[in-house]
């Protein structure tokens, strides 16, 4: 994709960086907590500027930054300077630089350390002073023009205050606006979920071909959700790597809380949800929650069983017959995602299993053509998202009815014929009948209009919605 003007927000730990990208985009997407090292990823969004006559800007977040002279004997120096690395390729495609400091604090060693380094980039430099709302605080910002900054603008993320001057004044360090920038990009969403520690940001950096998530073996590295824009087979693809969601009882705090809140956010959202479990463990009872919120989302789903090299030795011993046992584990323990495709892959080395050993047939609706490399997991979301634009008329809903009243015949004599029979949506595919009794119609029934739907019109990958209303 094309390289757009872009705003990098960078700065000490727990100066407000992330609380100043959300006050400007006017939303609240990157996780901000009363204490450092909540970011760690990049975090980028546009927004549209009314004061720069609607032109979209790119804003990039960053997190904390604590140079190699400042993390040695801390524990958590590994982390830190996986940190340090994103915030250097954030450098690397900014073409404006805002560092952000707490004027209440002053001028910190830690500051003027980050501040002399950026300096020797030679890019258009801004320090942003935040928390300069309260009377009497604004009188520190002349020292700030100390350290040689080009522009020192006082704003208070907290209070929204001073936004309308940040962008008046940061406007002439911004490139001339691009064609593209005034439109903003329609892209396909992509959201990787699954419990901590399954592999999604080893799987987003694979797919995107660069370390672009901080990946750890540790769980819960992620906790912003990471957004990275892509153009793959033809399309704009954004796709989400989200943190670990676990359940309530086992989570660490409240950073954990909201990320796992965010990731629920993303699901809801996205068109393709790709769900990941670890084949070595197979499937857990965290893993089931996980699956059930990514059906209730509606959006298509296909299911990426990692870490299969490292899998037990009966089930990847031979990988056609291993994904049919997997396979059978996934229809007996979720079988709300029976039309889920299921790819055995290893994130960390970019291996697909089984596909080239004629394993299409194993699947739902099959046959159809599984990945045989990971760069084929754009074309299989295309490929759900294009079944799920299917239209069906009246007539061929009411055949269909009609078939299953021939299957249970008392179900007719139950419930009195169906009136108003229409499609109502494609995200999922949703269908609205009317009926004497919406509270009587079995279960029986639904699966098997489902089931006949997919027989009859495909709509493979994604999930099918009946609805029933009371007829008066």
């Amino acid at each position: 994709m094309k390289k757009r003007s872009m705003i990098s927000f960078v700065g000490r730990p727990n100066v407000g960086k992330s609380s100043l990208f959300n006050a400007l985009l006017k939303r609240k997407m990157a996780l901000v907590m009363d204490y450092e090292g909540v970011t760690r990823d990049r975090r980028f969004s546009e927004v549209a500027v009314d004061v720069l006559g609607g032109r979209f800007v790119k804003m990039c977040d960053t997190g904390g930054w604590v140079p190699e002279s400042w993390r040695r004997g801390r524990e958590d120096r590994e982390l830190l300077k996986n940190i340090e690395s994103q915030i250097l390729k954030a450098l690397a495609e900014s073409s404006v630089v805002v560092q952000v400091v707490d004027v209440r604090e002053g001028i910190t060693p830690l500051d003027e350390e980050i501040f002399q380094y950026l300096r020797r980039l030679g890019l258009p430099l801004v320090i942003a002073a935040n928390k300069a709302d309260v009377n009497g605080e604004s009188y520190q910002i002349g020292d700030f023009y100390k350290l040689g900054a080009e522009e020192v603008i006082p704003v208070s993320a907290e209070h929204k205050w001073g936004m309308v001057e940040f962008w008046e004044r940061i406007a002439r360090f911004l490139p001339d606006a691009t064609e593209e920038e005034t439109v903003p990009l329609d892209s396909i969403r992509v959201c990787i979920v699954g419990r901590p520690n399954v592999g999604k940001s080893s799987l987003l950096n694979h797919l995107v071909g660069e370390v672009r998530s901080v990946a750890s073996d540790k769980p819960g590295t992620t906790t912003d959700p990471v957004d990275v824009e892509l153009h793959r087979a033809g399309h704009n693809f954004l796709l989400v790597d989200t943190a670990g969601i676990r359940r309530h009882a086992k989570r660490k705090d409240e950073v954990e809380d909201l990320a796992a809140l965010y990731a629920k956010r993303n699901l809801n959202k996205a068109d393709v949800a790709f769900l990941m479990v670890d084949a070595s463990d197979g499937i857990t009872t965290q893993d089931s929650r996980i699956a059930a919120l990514v059906e209730e989302s509606g959006c298509a789903v296909i299911l990426l069983a990692n870490k299969w090299d490292k899998a037990p030795h009966n089930i990847k011993s031979d990988s056609k017959e291993g994904l049919k046992k997997f396979r059978e584990l996934v229809e007996k323990d979720w079988p709300f995602l029976d039309f889920a495709p299921l790819v055995a892959i290893s994130a960390e080395s970019g291996r697909v299993y089984g596909a080239a050993e004629g394993t299409d047939s194993l699947e739902p609706e099959g046959p159809w053509h599984l990945p045989k490399k990971m760069e084929d997991l754009w074309l299989l979301a295309l490929d759900l998202i294009e079944a799920r634009q299917k239209k069906v008329s009246k007539q061929e809903l009411e055949e269909v009815v009609q078939e299953a009243f021939a299957v249970g015949p008392n179900w007719i004599e139950k419930l009195g014929s169906f009136r108003q029979i229409h499609q109502v949506g494609h995200r999922p595919p949703q269908f609205l009948a009317m009926v004497r009794d919406a509270n009587e119609i079995p279960e029986a029934l639904r699966r098997y209009l489902k089931r006949a739907m997919r027989e009859r019109f495909g709509y493979r990958g994604n999930p099918i919605r009946w609805v029933f209303k009371h007829k008066r």
